[in-house]
């Protein structure tokens, strides 16, 4: 499956995108026209060759773009043609449509000084009533969740990009010029601000999510009566904890930028001021001398207070290698360090176990191996049992589950079949997928 989309890939993907400046904004033009409602949806050769000519012009083209040419190359994925009436009527397709948007959102985006738990609340509500039933929860899932997962995500997208942006501003602001002291740091605080709103909706974002998330949780007694609504119930949450584990990476990442930027900021106001005190003292001197100096016979002498100060130097040369004698060096004694016999007795057994575990987890594999050589099959599940029973170790028959795994994974002799179904059974102590083993030939 995934050679053969490999394959289609090498050869169509070409065909996947416009191959020029004049396809994109000639798509981008027809749904622009199409949402305002200038032509219908679906649109007349005429419409399509007049918004040619748009474009041509729009891009200061001498020589008018090829019709029949442009036609041809999005003819296969960006629009399809249907007769009506006496004439064909051209209509955009889903995919274009999509590749359209997404440029819009890239260039122009929807989010621009929106904080992020706008786009929370707006488009992931969740009430008491959703959690009630699995009707319920279900509807939420699929009219809520799953239309907001790509809204929260392009928000994040954006917002990092944002802080990247202001962030690459500040690092400008401190390679410039310090002598205007003031309106380096008005151009810092006014960017600095910008940023603070973001920071302010990514507090009230991790929230806002870790009280949907609890919410969800705390609904759990309502899903144990029935093993589908459970099974429902825990898929439902599984995805949507591994979803906000997601957000709250690319959220802490972005919020360490921030922070990154506060410290930047701190670091540009001890520099001003330590240099603006600098020139402050500088300017009282010159000041104070220009007052006490005098003009003696033509030549400006200093006054008996600022008294010249001489700077004592001394350079030394080493004519040679100074000759060490190493014989009158006497060794000293290295005291022996005791040993804690204890703690090498207690390392020494705690080798040991490790080693006769090792030991038992070869056995089990091996005698596991024999009996799938003479041609039987195992259920690990049964085999997991004995191992338990008999070593006492729940570490051992997991890891010779994760031995075979490894023995026979891309073993051509013998069929690795796992299971991923979770056990409804809430009385276990351990649940574990259902795996068998067995001859390739079987």
């Amino acid at each position: 499956m995934e050679s053969d989309l490999i394959q289609s890939i090498t050869r169509n993907y070409e065909l996947l995108l416009p191959s020029n400046p004049e396809s994109v904004i000639l798509l981008m033009e027809l749904n622009d026209k199409i949402e305002k409602g200038e032509i219908d949806e679906a649109f007349s050769q005429h419409d399509f060759e007049k918004t040619v000519d748009q474009v041509a012009e729009m891009l200061g083209r001498e020589k008018s773009i090829q019709k029949e040419t442009i036609s041809k190359k999005l003819s296969q994925y960006f629009y399809t043609t249907a007769k009506r009436g006496g004439e064909y009527r051209y209509q955009l397709t889903v995919y274009a449509k999509d590749l359209t948007a997404a440029i819009i959102n890239e260039v122009q985006p929807q989010y621009d000084d929106l904080p992020l738990i706008y786009t929370f609340r707006r488009t992931l509500p969740l009430t008491e009533e959703d959690l009630i039933n699995v009707q319920n929860l279900n509807y939420w899932y699929y009219n809520h969740y799953g239309p907001a997962k790509k809204r929260i995500l392009g928000h994040i997208e954006n917002l990092q990009r944002f802080v990247d942006k202001k962030t690459y501003e500040l690092r400008s602001i401190l390679k410039a010029d310090v002598d205007n002291a003031r309106g380096l740091l008005d151009k810092f605080i006014l960017v600095f601000r910008e940023i603070g709103k973001q920071t302010e909706g990514l507090t009230q974002t991790l929230n806002f999510k870790q009280d949907t998330l609890d919410r969800i949780k705390n609904a759990e007694p309502a899903f144990l009566k029935e093993k589908e609504s459970w099974e429902r119930y825990f898929k439902i949450r599984a995805e949507i904890e591994q979803f906000f584990e997601t957000i709250d990476s690319r959220v802490l990442a972005i919020n360490d930028r921030i922070q990154t930027s506060s410290s930047r900021l701190k670091t540009l106001y001890d520099s001003l001021r330590y240099k603006q005190i600098y020139k402050l003292k500088v300017e009282k001197y010159l000041v104070s001398l220009i007052r006490s100096a005098q003009s003696i016979e033509g030549e400006i002498t200093l006054p008996p207070e600022f008294n010249r100060k001489v700077f004592p130097y001394f350079k030394r040369k080493f004519r040679f290698v100074p000759k060490l004698n190493f014989n009158d060096v006497i060794p000293k004694d290295v005291i022996e360090m005791a040993e804690d016999e204890e703690l090498r007795m207690a390392k020494e057994a705690a080798n040991m176990q490790v080693l006769i575990r090792q030991e038992h987890i070869s056995k089990w594999i091996e005698d596991i191996n024999v009996k799938i050589k003479a041609g039987g099959h195992i259920e690990f599940e049964d085999w997991f049992s004995e191992i338990y029973a008999a070593e006492q170790n729940l570490e051992v028959p997991i890891d010779v589950c994760f031995g075979l795994i490894q023995q026979h994974n891309k073993n051509p002799d013998a069929d690795l079949i796992i299971e991923k179904e979770r056990t409804f059974n809430l009385n276990d102590d351990v649940t574990i997928w259902r795996m068998k083993i067995q001859p390739s030939n079987s």
